[in-house]
Order: C-alpha cells, then structure tokens, then sequence
C-alpha cells in the first residue's frame, strides 16, 4: 500500500471516528447497512417533505378564494397524483423488502458458530451492568440468585470449579476486534436496554428472560487507536472543565520555561474548582490552546429509561486487538475479585 492510500485510509477512518452532529461512527461490520437504510429513508422522506410543500404553497396560491371563483366538491381525477402515489407506495416496499428485511434477517437470523465467537453474559440491573467471562477455560462457572451480594452482583458460586478463573468485570466492556461476539443478556430486576451506538447494536433487556445478541467489531477500532484518532484543539480561552471533564491531555502542555503543567494521559481534576484554577494557570503560563482526547470513546448506555438514576447506567467499553484482549483475560482470569462500585 502506497503513501496516498495510506492517507486515504487515515483521513476515512477520522471521518468515522470523530463524532459530529449526525450519526456516531459506526464501528461494526454490520452496521454499514443499517446506516445505508437509514441514509435511503432519510433521503426520500425529504424529497417528499420538499415535494409535498411545494405542492402546498401551490394549492394556497392557485385555488385560494378571489370573486367569481366557486369551490368544487367533486374529487380531483389526475394521473399525476395517481402515479405520485403508485411510486410512493412501490419505494415504501423497495425500503421494507429490499432494504429492512434483508438486513434484519442477516443480522438476526445467522448467529455466529460457536467455535468462532466469545461469548459473554450480560446482566443488568439498576444502575449498573454486569459483564461475566467464561475464562482461560472457556467454561461459565454456575450462579445461584441466593449469593447475590453487593461484592458479588451475579451470584457466582465459589464451590464450582469452572468458575474459579472466570472473569466479572462491573461497567467495564473488554472485547476484541475482527472477532464475533456473542451477547446472552438478562436483567436482575427492570427492563433496561443493552445499547452501543458506535456497533448499532440495541436490545432490550428483560427480567426473567435470556436474549441473545451479536456483532463484530472492526479490526483497527482498537480503543488506543480510536482515542488518537480523536484529538481535539480547544482554545484556552472559554475552555470549561464541565465540558471537557471526560477528556485527558494528549500531549504535555508547558509553561513558557518549560515546566509540565498538564502532562499527557492527564485530566482536568475531578472538580469545577480544580479544574477552573488548572485552566487559569495554564492560561497564565502562556498556554493557547489544550490539546485533548477522550479518556474512553467507546461506551455502552441503557437506552430505556429504568429509574431515577438511569443517567448512571453506562460502562466503559474496551476494544482490543487479538493479543491484547488474550493479555487482559491472562491477567483477570487469576482469581475472581469483586469492587463494590
């Protein structure tokens, strides 16, 4: 691959990860089509918007009352109107069986084979969600509602032996790219909604039952990767530590005789005051602008509103390639340790 593909690459991939005002980036091998459905509807919903208002303005000028024009009851005959409703009509069933239909069935109807995927359960539950890991030894350990407790938020047993290495990991999502993975998700009390824009993935989740859902995530959507490719530039002055609370320094930023003020992989502090006075001194220093980028860009929320603290309910979602989500489980799978969050 030569140097102009190679930018060609890049600049695609920071126009798919850097969010805008439309939709997210979409990060899943899926996920192109349902966009593509999305884009197409959009689409023609404002021809018609634009087609039918000027039809509007139209009637309002040509049939509006003026002396000696009497209104006519007896319904329009036309073949213009009868062809625009034809055509609407055949479009609308292009959208449903040849757009909707072929994508829902790929995407739900063919799951992954088993040898291939990585599977892991999901359990919610107010305001928190819960990923469970089978481990080095690809085996679920047994849960039993019974020994649910603040530390222990499955229930997993400790007598069972498949689940001495597994892995429970509280608003924490670790994946890996290129591979299938395999979601089996349930709730412990309300319905909640199982939701990551960047995959267009979504599904509600409830009480009682085991939903199954899954998707794969791009190779080169690494979160490292992802997290480069989404610096932002803002000017010292105005910058608001609200703002830009979620975000760390991508580079050190120095004073004019060299000191590290805000070093990189560094925050704001975790307060306004904090953060208004390390703005000030930045701005003071000579500092023109921070360099900044999102401390995690991927995210998992509930898109279904679930109690008072629904706005909680979000978890960190890692993606790693192949040798880094094998790192991760080596180094979690030494023994269960539950945090109380």
């Amino acid at each position: 691959m030569g140097v102009r593909p190679l930018y060609r690459e890049r600049k695609r991939m920071l126009a798919q990860t850097t969010y805008g005002r439309w939709l997210p980036p979409q990060l899943s091998e899926h996920g192109g089509k349902i966009d593509q459905l999305i884009d197409v509807l959009h689409v023609f919903m404002a021809v018609l918007f634009i087609a039918w208002g000027i039809f509007f303005v139209y009637c309002l000028f040509r049939f509006r009352a003026k002396q000696g024009h009497a209104a006519r009851y007896e319904p329009v005959k036309g073949l213009i109107s009868k062809y625009a409703e034809i055509g609407v009509g055949v479009f609308e069933a292009f959208l449903l069986l040849g757009l909707s239909m072929p994508v829902w069935a790929d995407y739900k109807n063919k799951p992954p084979a088993e040898s291939e995927r990585l599977p892991v359960r999901v359990v919610a539950e107010q305001f928190q969600w819960n990923f469970h890991y089978a481990g080095k030894d690809g085996k679920f350990g047994s849960t039993d509602n019974s020994q649910i407790t603040a530390s222990n938020p499955i229930g997993l047993r400790s007598d069972d032996p498949a689940g001495a290495d597994d892995i429970v990991s509280v608003n924490e999502f670790h994946l890996p790219t290129g591979t299938p993975i395999y979601l089996r998700l349930t709730s412990k009390d309300v319905i909640h909604s199982f939701a990551i824009p960047t995959m267009r993935v979504k599904q509600d989740v409830i009480p009682g039952m085991e939903i199954p859902i899954w998707f794969t995530a791009k190779e080169g959507s690494e979160s490292e990767k992802l997290r480069e490719q989404m610096v932002q530039h803002f000017p010292i002055e105005g910058a608001n530590w609200y703002k830009l609370r979620h975000m760390i320094a991508s580079e050190d930023h120095k004073s004019s005789g060299g000191e590290v003020l805000l070093a990189k992989g560094a925050d704001l502090g975790d307060s306004f005051v904090k953060g208004k006075e390390l703005i000030e001194s930045l701005q003071k220093a000579g500092v023109a602008e921070l360099v900044m980028q999102p401390r995690h860009p991927l995210e998992v929320i509930c898109a279904q509103l679930c109690g008072n603290s629904h706005f909680k309910m979000k978890a960190t979602m890692v993606t790693h390639d192949a040798a880094g989500f094998n790192a991760w489980i080596e180094e979690k799978s030494k023994g269960v340790e539950f945090e109380d969050f």
